[in-house]
């Protein structure tokens, strides 16, 4: 009786109002921890996209009152992601990713069901705009005081000095600001909407500070738009308020250049802080490369789409294999920069079609509906915000942080929701119930399985990291079953060829290739290996290989090796062969490291470029020399400075 008392207890809670808080709850942590990036947010994500699709389908009063389009469309969005992962030719990753695009299509579906009635939305907008403020303020305290030149929030990783993101704490801003105006709007008070619009004011701010150029005409349209909307909406309202919106205007604007010169006038007093002038004319550090460079990886992605044009090549194979298109030093990426050109290449031609169609059915009825004054002005502020994220999408990619597209999808579900949808094909409630648990529990037991061998993982990468190659090859062995292996077997490779254990080093490799054959780093170490063993037809062979497939412009040291084991082979035919175009690949470098490109003069690949150029100093009649010897003097002095600064640069005052 005490048990059946307990279970009747447990079945009487609201798990409605449960699953809403722990959604608010995750978004919380989502945006506080380095804003979802970990894999940590995306395992605990897949269990809140099964959580919420498993209670709404537990009570029996529920119907299945989407539009068959909407939810067909993020029904096969998610189960071609599923697919293309099946068929990946780059096993080893891209699970987190597949699992987040089957959870956000889960959550979307429900954010639809769910609708903006209620008080869940008026919570959602609060802690969205306090989360926001939060990872704002600690943003300005981590500009002010760590060396980092750009504001990014919460979106970084203490651990590492590379690891902050500035364009993902932008779009955050770009989905998340108009959603604070609803909150600014439903102020009561005259003093409270100052506050709200100085908060306001504060986003904007940091935007700015950001110095993310893509994000901020992007601002700049969805405030284009919204005074559009506003304009053909309420003309005789807007006539009537015109000294009250000029106010706020002022405000906000007043707000945002406080906190954008006061920051800046700040950290000025600790580190230098980047010319506005310099992002403005692409003079900045990465110059015009990173407008240069899209254009390229659109391009490649386009060609590399079209070879696999149904299943696409796997999520996240952009990084392994745009590298065989690269025609400059480091000109690489772990995506396209276009969110439907990733999706197009990664997933196949057919789903990015269908997240087009998806997206652009919701955004365009939206925008007709606000012409024809909407349902409702929440409709209008979200219809701008998910335009202004998918703008960005368009010239770069940020939506596998979780907390930019957990907000990004549910803001088109609750969007969705508020739109008046032609009647359409009914199906049976029985079968929509069946195939969206099926595809929760799914992704979900998969996680889970998962998850063991990615903890025995982490600990073998903490071994590794401390020098215990002996205990981390053990760790390593005991995840060897694991599907989402990452660089698991490359990681063991690198540890027994270190302790010259090459017949078993190869072994690594050769499963490594087995579930990716594109990464050219298998098979420059399987050189290496091969080269350990005296098989040099074999080892050059690898090395040609690794060359082709991307190690051409990112590792010098390929091609080092390779002259090296000519030269030491005795093959001078060859050696006359590939002198030339080694030679012209080495200036190539030099330039690249003397203008730091990609921050490549902070790379072993200086100490590449110097090795081969003496190499081929002594080789060399007195003519060709003095050639080798400035190449030589030019890599060592300007990676020398550059890593000077780097040791100069005072120390973050925080960690």
């Amino acid at each position: 009786m005490w048990l059946f008392g307990k279970y009747a207890r447990f079945t009487r809670l609201n798990w409605t109002r449960i699953c809403e808080n722990v959604l608010l709850g995750f978004l919380i942590f989502a945006i506080l921890w380095k804003g979802g990036k970990g894999l940590e947010t995306t395992w605990l994500l897949i269990a809140l996209a099964w959580m919420l699709t498993f209670v709404y389908w537990r009570g029996k009063s529920k119907e299945n009152n989407m539009p068959f389009s909407l939810w067909a469309g993020a029904m096969v969005f998610a189960l071609l992601s599923l697919l293309s992962y099946m068929n990946s030719k780059t096993a080893n990753y891209g699970l987190d990713e597949v699992l987040r695009a089957v959870s956000f299509s889960l959550i979307f579906i429900w954010a639809f069901r769910r609708g903006t009635s209620g008080n869940f939305f008026s919570k959602f907008i609060q802690t969205s705009v306090i989360c926001l403020l939060v990872s704002g303020l600690i943003g300005l305290l981590v500009y002010i005081f760590q060396p980092v030149n750009r504001f990014t929030g919460t979106f970084f990783d203490y651990r590492f000095h590379t690891d902050y993101w500035p364009n993902a704490w932008a779009d955050l801003l770009l989905v998340s600001w108009p959603l604070a105006l609803i909150w600014v709007q439903k102020a009561n008070r005259i003093s409270d909407s100052l506050i709200r619009h100085a908060v306001l004011g504060l986003f904007a701010g940091f935007l700015f500070l950001s110095y993310s150029r893509g994000a901020i005409i992007a601002f700049a349209g969805q405030t284009v738009l919204l005074i559009i909307f506003t304009l053909l909406n309420g003309r005789n309202e807007l006539r009537a308020r015109i000294k009250e919106y000029s106010f706020n205007f002022s405000i906000v604007v007043l707000t945002a250049l406080v906190i954008f010169t006061g920051a800046n006038l700040l950290r000025s007093r600790f580190f230098p802080v980047q010319s506005l002038m310099d992002k403005v004319t692409f003079s900045a550090d990465e110059g015009a490369s990173s407008a240069s460079e899209r254009a390229q990886f659109w391009n490649q992605s386009l060609k590399l789409s079209l070879d696999h044009p149904l299943t696409g090549w796997g999520p996240y194979s952009f990084r392994f294999i745009q590298p065989s298109l690269q025609t400059s030093v480091r000109a690489t990426s772990d995506h396209p920069h276009n969110v439907f050109l990733k999706t197009a290449l990664e997933s196949g031609w057919i789903a990015a079609l269908v997240l087009a169609v998806l997206i652009a059915s919701i955004l365009a009825k939206s925008s007709l509906a606000s012409v024809r004054i909407s349902k409702s002005n929440s409709a209008l502020l979200m219809a701008v915000a998910a335009l202004g994220i998918i703008a960005h999408s368009m010239i770069d990619y940020n939506l596998q942080f979780v907390s930019v597209g957990l907000i990004f999808w549910l803001v088109l579900g609750f969007l969705a929701s508020e739109l008046n949808w032609k009647r359409s094909i009914i199906l049976n409630k029985k079968l929509v119930l069946s195939l969206e648990l099926t595809l929760a529990i799914f992704v979900l037991s998969l996680a889970i399985i998962e998850t063991p061998a990615i903890l025995i993982t982490s600990a073998g990468r903490r071994n590794e990291a401390l020098g215990r190659s002996e205990r981390a090859l053990d760790w390593y062995s005991n995840a060897l079953s694991q599907r989402f292996s990452r660089d698991l077997h490359l990681s063991r490779a690198k540890l027994l060829y270190d302790l010259k254990r090459y017949d078993e080093a190869k072994n690594a490799v050769d499963n490594y290739i087995y579930v990716n054959e594109f990464d050219y780093r298998a098979y420059a170490l399987l050189g290496d290996i091969l080269r350990s063993k005296r098989s040099v037809d074999e080892a050059l062979a690898a090395y040609d290989t690794a060359l082709m497939k991307g190690g051409k412009f990112n590792d010098f040291g390929i091609t080092k090796s390779k002259i090296k084991l000519l030269i030491a082979s005795g093959r001078i035919d060859e050696l006359n062969q590939v002198n030339d175009s080694a030679i012209e690949l080495m200036k190539v470098f030099a330039d690249a490291i003397q203008n730091n490109t990609h921050f490549v003069a902070l790379s072993d690949n200086p100490q590449e470029v110097v090795a081969l150029a003496e190499t081929f100093s002594q080789m060399a009649d007195w003519k060709a020399k003095p050639l080798f010897e400035v190449i030589a003097a030019r890599a060592d002095y300007h990676s020398q400075m550059e890593r000077a600064k780097v040791k100069s640069r005072p120390a973050g005052y925080l960690w």
